[in-house]
This record gives structure tokens, C-alpha cells and sequence, in this order.
């Protein structure tokens, strides 16, 4: 489990703090990271299968019986080893000779061969031990060759999967922060109308009291304390709520408050301008890597009939000598492979199928990112007018308050009216909460989906 980051080090509680601390700790953000590791690993796995492979086994093996030879012993050149006696002499092998006369069958020591030399070779033992030292080269393999290239594709797309998901994150640091500061702006203008309506209703008791007010002003009076009451209820919550939502994404603490800002009144350009730079976007950027990835996953798969060649190695060591009589023995050769077969026809049809449903699915992409500047655009537009236009509201209603107030004291307004101006002015202020909040969320999100640094 994430641990909270010491709130000490963001005591300011500024912005760029929490996206920073974001980028560290949040979830999605680590889990996009383990992504890109294992893209990496995959592409070093694809290119580590060109390079020369070692394989070694080794056995022990226990037969019932055991089988050995005796072959004749050959020297350099090949010839029988023939034996000699003590003197030198070649060991003669007596023949059978026929006495054609009598027929009789006897062994002439004086006729025959010589006796060639034996030694025994092991050709199955008891308790045989064997050892394979192989190494398998691919030589010519285009299909392998092109998935390594596909492979190097796929870990650049996670590198800008990454990126993309740091933007998402940021987006959504953005508005948490400034949900949490405008829930902090509501319960303060929340307790400024409980506030007021308070002090009417401590007026309306004294009136009632000495009888200058009726007991209906009173029970209104106590009512509008009530609903604010409700109000400031309703803020606390949500600063619960946002406070949690922020630092679930942020591993960070909030403070108590938020600095205050200032609210950029500035343009962000045109709207052509802002779309013609979707292209930079990481998000757009991974989806086209990935179509060309579905592109070369297309040609290997078509590569696949192209025949394979490699090249092999082997050292086998045994005690079981067999007819050679040694114990270690090598081999090496050239292997070519050439199949052709109905899922292989079948694959090659599929992966061209993916590869083209990649290149739609780059193309949603970039209509998708081009939609998403002209929203976030005409949102940022909206809100430039509104915050005008909710500074003056809170102007008017504020000054409509003061005059409704002051007229009540002289009895030339009613309580009705005070109430209803009371209720126009936090209504207004929430309107410029709102307009504030969204003026400064627009912008960064504005900013994020046209590939804009945020200020």
C-alpha cells in the first residue's frame, strides 16, 4: 500500500506539487510504467532469439543389462592391429584343413590367419551417464527478423502509452484540485450567509421581543438559518469528497487550504491552429505506432513461407563409447525448413485483418483527439464569458444585498425581500466558484489535449 507523502513538503498546496507527486505515486501511473518495462523486456526477448542459443542435458540411466563388444583394433591408417607372440611372431589362428584322401577334418597349427588384435566397446552399460552440449544458430529466419522490428515498435508505443497516461493523470490532478478548492470557496461563502442570516434572526428576536416585528419574521428568520445551516453541511461533505478523490490520486495529504489564484483572462490562439498540433500528442503518436507495428506483423506472418535456414553444434560426451570408443564425440550441420499448411494461409489473412483494424483504430484516434481540442476549446471560450459575467453578478447581487439590508433598517423593505437578496448573493458566488473553476480546468485541459505545456 502507497504511503502519504509528509504534507510538509506541500504546506503551499500548490498545483503543480500534487501533479508532480502524481506522477510518482499514482496507480494508473505505475502500472503504465510495469507496461512499458515489459514492452522493453519483450523487445529484448525478440532481439535476444537472433543470437546464438546454448542448450545443455545431461542423464543418468539405469539398465537391467548391460552389452559390450569386442571390434578389431585398426591402426592410423586403418589396417588390423595383428598379434604377436613373446618372440614377435604373429599369432596364428589354426585352420581346418580336409584330408582329401581319407575326408577326415583336423586343425593344422602350421595353417592359418593371423589373429587380429580385439578391444571391447561399451555399447550399452549399467549405469550409463551421458552429457549434449548444443548451440543453434538462426541463419536465415525473415519472418523472426521482422518481428524484431515489430517488437522495437511495440516498446516505443509503450514509451508514448507512458507519456499519454502522465497526461491523463494531469488532467485528472487538475480537476481534483480545483474541485477541492472550489468546494473550500463554497463552505466559506456557505458560513458568510450563515452568517448574516444568523445576525437577522438575533434581529428578528430582539424585534419580537419589544414588538416591532411579528412572530412570522421570527419563524422566517430561523428558517433561513436552518437552510444555510444545510448549505454549510452540503460544502463540508464536499470537501470530504474532493479532498479524498485528490489525495487518492496523489498519495499526498491535502492542506486545509488552497492558495488563491488568478484567474488568466488570456486566449489560447485559434482553434486550426490548436488542431493541426493533435500530431505531437502522445496518444496519437502510440496509435500509429502501433498501425505500422499491425503492418509489419502483417509481412512476417506472409514471410512466414519464406524457407528458414540454421546452423547447429553439438558436443555429446557418455561413457558408453559405443562402436567409435570415444567418450566425447561432435557434430555440426545446416538445417533449412520449409512449411506450408492451411493455418499458416489462415494466420497470414488474420494478422492482415488486425493490421488494418490498427490503422482504423489510429485514425479514430486522431478524429477523436481533433474532437476533443474543438470541445475543450469552445468549453475555455464559454468560460472567458462567463467568469465576466459572474464577477459582475456577484457585484450587482452583493450591492442588491447592502441596499435591501439598509432599507430594512429603516423599514422601507420587507424581511421577504432581504432573504431573496441574501439568496441571490450566494447563488452568485457560486456562479463565480463555478466560472473560476472551470475557467482554470478548461485551460489546462485545453492545453493537454493540443500538446501545450501547462503554465
Amino acid at each position: 500500500m502507497t504511503a502519504l507523502v509528509s504534507l510538509s513538503a506541500f504546506a503551499d498546496g500548490d498545483l503543480k506539487s500534487f501533479i508532480d507527486a502524481a506522477h510518482k505515486e499514482n496507480i494508473d501511473r505505475r502500472i503504465s510504467i510495469e507496461q512499458r518495462n515489459k514492452a522493453a523486456w519483450d523487445f529484448t526477448a525478440a532481439w535476444g532469439s537472433l543470437l546464438p542459443a546454448l542448450t545443455v542435458q545431461g542423464g543418468w540411466t539405469h539398465n537391467q543389462f548391460g552389452a559390450e563388444l569386442n571390434v578389431p583394433r585398426t591402426d592410423a591408417d586403418g589396417k588390423p592391429i595383428l598379434q604377436r607372440d613373446d618372440n614377435g611372431q604373429y599369432v596364428i589362428t589354426p585352420a581346418l584343413v580336409r584330408d582329401t584322401s581319407t575326408g577326415v577334418v583336423t586343425f593344422n597349427p602350421h595353417v592359418g590367419t593371423a589373429t587380429p588384435e580385439y578391444a571391447s566397446r561399451a555399447i550399452l552399460l549399467q549405469d550409463q551417464l551421458s552429457a549434449v552440449f548444443r548451440i543453434d544458430v538462426p541463419v536465415i529466419d525473415v519472418a523472426r527478423w521482422i518481428r524484431v522490428a515489430g517488437a522495437g515498435i511495440n516498446k516505443e508505443s509503450a514509451e508514448l502509452r507512458e507519456a499519454y497516461m502522465k497526461d491523463v493523470i494531469t488532467r485528472q490532478v487538475v480537476g481534483a484540485y480545483y474541485g477541492y478548492a472550489a468546494a473550500l470557496a463554497l463552505k466559506q461563502s456557505a458560513e458568510k450567509s450563515l452568517a448574516a442570516a444568523e445576525a437577522q434572526a438575533k434581529l428578528m428576536e430582539i424585534r419580537t421581543q419589544v414588538g416591532s416585528t411579528t412572530e412570522l419574521d421570527l419563524a422566517r428568520a430561523r428558517a433561513e438559518v436552518q437552510r444555510n445551516r444545510q448549505l454549510v453541511a452540503d460544502s463540508v461533505s464536499l470537501i470530504a469528497t474532493s479532498r479524498r478523490a485528490l489525495r487518492t490520486l496523489t498519495s499526498v495529504e491535502p492542506p486545509d487550504s488552497i492558495p488563491e489564484w488568478a484567474d488568466n483572462m488570456a486566449p489560447e490562439g485559434a482553434l486550426d491552429e490548436l488542431e493541426k498540433r493533435i500530431d505531437q500528442l502522445p496518444l496519437v503518436q502510440a496509435s500509429d505506432k502501433e498501425a505500422k507495428a499491425g503492418e509489419l506483423a502483417s509481412t512476417g506472418a506472409a514471410l512466414t513461407l519464406v524457407p528458414t535456414v540454421s546452423a547447429n553444434f553439438s558436443e555429446n560426451i557418455s561413457n558408453a563409447t559405443g562402436f567409435t570408443g570415444q567418450n566425447a564425440t561432435y557434430s555440426f550441420g545446416l538445417n533449412a525448413t520449409w512449411r506450408i499448411d492451411v493455418p499458416t494461409v489462415a494466420n497470414i489473412n488474420s494478422t492482415g485483418a488486425l493490421a488494418n483494424q490498427a490503422k482504423l483504430a489510429a485514425e479514430k484516434t486522431r478524429l477523436q483527439s481533433r474532437d476533443q481540442v474543438n470541445s475543450d476549446f469552445q468549453r475555455f471560450t464559454a468560460a472567458l464569458i462567463k467568469i465576466e459575467a459572474a464577477k459582475a453578478q456577484v457585484a450587482a447581487a452583493g450591492r442588491a444585498a447592502q441596499v435591501s439590508r439598509d432599507r430594512y433598517a429603516v423599514g422601507s423593505a420587507t424581511q421577504i425581500e432581504v432573504i431573496q437578496a441574501e439568496r441571490d448573493l450566494f447563488t452568485s458566488e457560486l456562479g463565480q466558484i463555478q466560472a473560476r473553476t472551470e475557467l482554470a480546468t478548461a485551460r489546462a485541459s485545453l492545453r493537454l489535449s493540443a500538446a501545450l505545456p501547462l503554465e
